[in-house]
């Protein structure tokens, strides 16, 4: 996954029930198995659903993340695209949508497919927060789009700044979590931690901003032990969607190892990461610069 876009988890999307019993139970047992992170067993049932009913929107949504979730992104892009044409104004689908184009360009780097796929995805997911604009998931995939691409691809520090604001309207606490990654991003790290430290402060079980403070952390190599206690804390809690995943939350306390300087325990927490999303671009960057044990 790329070095712009990992954070951003599929617009964390909650998607509803059909009404027919017996593909309530096919998705709402596949759905289950997504939220215990385990991919693999829903997507057989996923697919045989989609074979029979092939105008099944939530099964198609579905599919779509679990192919995201085990880096198949092209085939979940290809997925998605019957329902956009057949559903433009719903922001499930075009969040999802912009989403996984937005992953899959940061995969592929700064080619002319990356670029188009990161203008789709920037687009359509600008799109979803026009037709709900109380949703901060799709602000916060947009938010991290915007200060970690290119400026050729989109990126803009404005632009994040702008839709971190929609979102402390929102949520104090979630919109503090984003204005401090736009404040590591410019290296005020002191600013950051303030911010971190504030919104701890009003929600101190708040997954994003205990996340948050441990990126300042690893980012800054300011108060490692906070930072890593912070980190661990995340670990005994279930990510939402739209949340940065376990895997970068041992790559965060990978790059912390590093600060302190026990490179063994490093390269352990970036093979755990690794091990989680093996797409994820940044501890194989990593475990290449530490180098063999």
């Amino acid at each position: 996954m790329s070095v712009w876009c990992q954070t951003l988890r599929s617009a964390g999307l909650l998607l509803l029930l059909s009404a027919s019993p017996a593909r309530s139970d096919v998705v709402g047992d596949a759905r289950a198995l997504i939220e215990g992170h385990r991919l693999p067993e829903a997507r057989e049932p996923l697919e045989k659903l989609l074979e029979q009913e092939p105008e099944n929107l939530e099964a198609r949504l579905l599919l779509a993340r679990v192919y995201n979730g085990v880096g198949r992104r092209d085939e979940g892009i290809a997925l998605l695209e019957p329902a956009i044409a057949a559903h433009p104004e719903d922001p499930r689908v075009l969040g999802l949508y912009g989403g996984q184009c937005l992953l899959r360009a940061g995969e592929l780097g700064l080619g002319l497919r990356a670029l188009r796929l990161a203008r789709r995805g920037r687009d359509f997911m600008e799109r979803a927060v026009a037709l709900a604009p109380q949703d901060i998931s799709y602000r916060e995939g947009l938010v991290d789009f915007y200060r970690q691409a290119p400026v050729m691809a989109g990126g803009s520090l404005e632009k994040a700044r702008a839709h971190a604001e929609a979102i402390s309207r929102l949520d104090p606490v979630r919109g503090g979590a984003w204005q401090a990654a736009i404040l590591v991003q410019e290296k005020r790290f002191a600013e950051a931690l303030a911010v971190c430290d504030q919104a701890l402060a009003a929600r101190p079980d708040d997954y994003a901003a205990l996340f948050a403070l441990g990126r300042t952390v690893s980012e800054s190599g300011l108060r490692l032990d906070d930072g890593e206690r912070a980190l661990r804390l995340c670990l005994a809690k279930v990510p939402a969607p739209s949340e940065p995943s376990h895997a970068g939350v041992y790559y965060r306390l990978g790059l912390i190892a590093e600060l302190r300087g026990d490179e063994a325990a490093a390269r352990g927490l970036h093979r755990e990461s690794l091990k989680l999303e093996p797409t994820f671009n940044r501890p194989a960057e990593a475990l290449e610069r530490l180098g063999p044990p």
